[in-house]
């Protein structure tokens, strides 16, 4: 008698629960909203288990208002307080009865212990609270059954059997229903603290790899440009050798500066100009660029382009991006082979394949890429492959990357056609 209605009030908390992960929690976390999301909520599942009661005595009705009050003030604080008990007090007057009274004192009972509770800072003991939240609900709900009993008393001067078989379940269910709720959001409030930390270990992976990857590129020409200064201050050299070692050493720092041109890119990219491009031309420049290379490898590099296609992007980027991919489909193939540029369009899409013959990669391999200090070649860095996903991230595109081990690998770049 009336269990139905009190598990159909907890299926109502528990559907508002997992809303707070899925729109909320796993999303986004700042205070102000978090609060006002919290009291929204609350307010929903308060509202509709008062809507859904079981009504035992006359003006008396059961629900399991509490535990939506509960976690409201537990993870809300102060302001979902406020919110919670304007809108509580008001649809319970609405609603009226002789329960009025008691509803109003256990709930103000409620609240101010565990708003007391907050104050001591307790809320980072995941134990505690449950244990908490649980032993108040339990308290409460009888302490709103003895009022319960005593108007029964008042009434018809005995307790009824069934009503004591009822408030009992009553409790138990609103306890065991507080328990679920407090240990189903101390866990997404954990697992959302995991992976924060998850989240933090990887960005300073990358920072440390990157920080790597950078010293290991600019110490190279450091050091060629340190060598000729020592040159240039132990020993004569004729006009002729200083002004060939002034070359070198001008040459060397180029390639420090385009090193930390990369790097800028990466950690903070500015916006390209971008213009209507023609796939077909870039291409075939990009092909040119890389003949010479693909010639010194024994590597024949072929090309198939459906029809006129067009993209908004930066020349200089893209060729960029097509080119650090070809190459290092070209330097796959150790033993020759041949490099395949195809481009089609994919309904909205124009979708570019690098496919090379060469040595592939393993599909732990293939998640590892364009990480910083990875690289399959043995003085590769990353930093071109990770340069290469930046520029097409910058054009709202993505990187498919298909590839098995002694097949060789297909790149598809997609980017959204103009």
């Amino acid at each position: 008698m009336g269990i139905s209605t009190l598990l159909l009030n907890a299926f109502i908390i528990i559907i508002c629960i997992f809303c707070y992960q899925i729109f909320w929690l796993d999303k986004c976390r700042k205070k102000a909203r978090n609060n006002v999301f919290i009291s929204f909520l609350s307010s929903i599942a308060i509202v509709l288990c008062m809507t859904f009661p079981f009504s035992l005595q006359s003006g008396y009705i059961f629900d399991l208002r509490l535990i939506p009050v509960l976690l409201a003030v537990l993870y809300g604080g102060f302001r979902p307080f406020i919110f919670i008990t304007f809108f509580y007090l008001s649809y319970r007057f609405f609603l009226g009865g002789n329960g009025i009274f008691p509803s109003v004192i256990v709930h103000f009972i409620n609240t101010s212990i565990i708003l007391g509770f907050r104050y001591f800072q307790w809320n980072n003991m995941k134990k505690r609270k449950i244990l908490f939240g649980t032993l108040l609900t339990f308290l409460c709900t009888i302490l709103f059954s003895i009022f319960a009993f005593m108007n029964e008393i008042r009434i018809r001067g005995t307790l009824d059997v069934e009503c004591i078989y009822f408030l009992t379940n009553f409790i138990v269910i609103n306890t065991l229903t507080a328990l679920l709720s407090l240990y189903l959001i101390e866990g997404m409030i954990e697992r959302y603290k995991m992976k924060e930390k998850i989240q933090r270990a990887e960005k300073f992976f990358v920072t440390s790899e990157l920080a790597a990857a950078i010293a290991h590129e600019i110490r190279n020409p450091l050091t060629a440009v340190y060598g000729f200064i020592q040159l240039f201050n132990k020993i004569e050299i004729t006009e002729k050798q200083k002004s060939e070692y002034l070359q070198v050493m001008m040459t060397e720092l180029e390639k420090v500066q385009l090193v930390i041109n990369d790097y800028l890119s990466l950690v903070k990219p500015q916006i390209p100009m971008k213009e209507r491009l023609d796939i077909r031309s870039i291409v075939h420049q990009v092909i040119d660029v890389i003949l010479p290379m693909a010639s010194q490898n024994n590597v024949k590099v072929e090309s198939n382009i459906i029809g006129s296609l067009y993209i908004h992007a930066n020349t200089v980027h893209l060729k960029r991006c097509l080119i650090n991919i070809a190459k290092n489909g070209i330097e796959a193939m150790s033993n020759g082979g041949i490099l395949r540029i195809n481009v089609k369009k994919v309904k909205n899409d124009i979708v570019i394949e690098i496919i090379d013959s060469g040595i592939g990669m393993s599909p732990e391999e293939i998640d590892r890429i364009a990480m910083p200090q990875y690289s399959l070649k043995e003085k590769g860095t990353g930093m071109g492959t990770m340069i290469s996903y930046s520029i097409i991230k910058e054009l709202n595109g993505d990187i498919e990357i298909k590839s098995e081990k002694g097949e060789g690998t297909q790149f598809s770049i997609i980017i959204p056609s103009s």
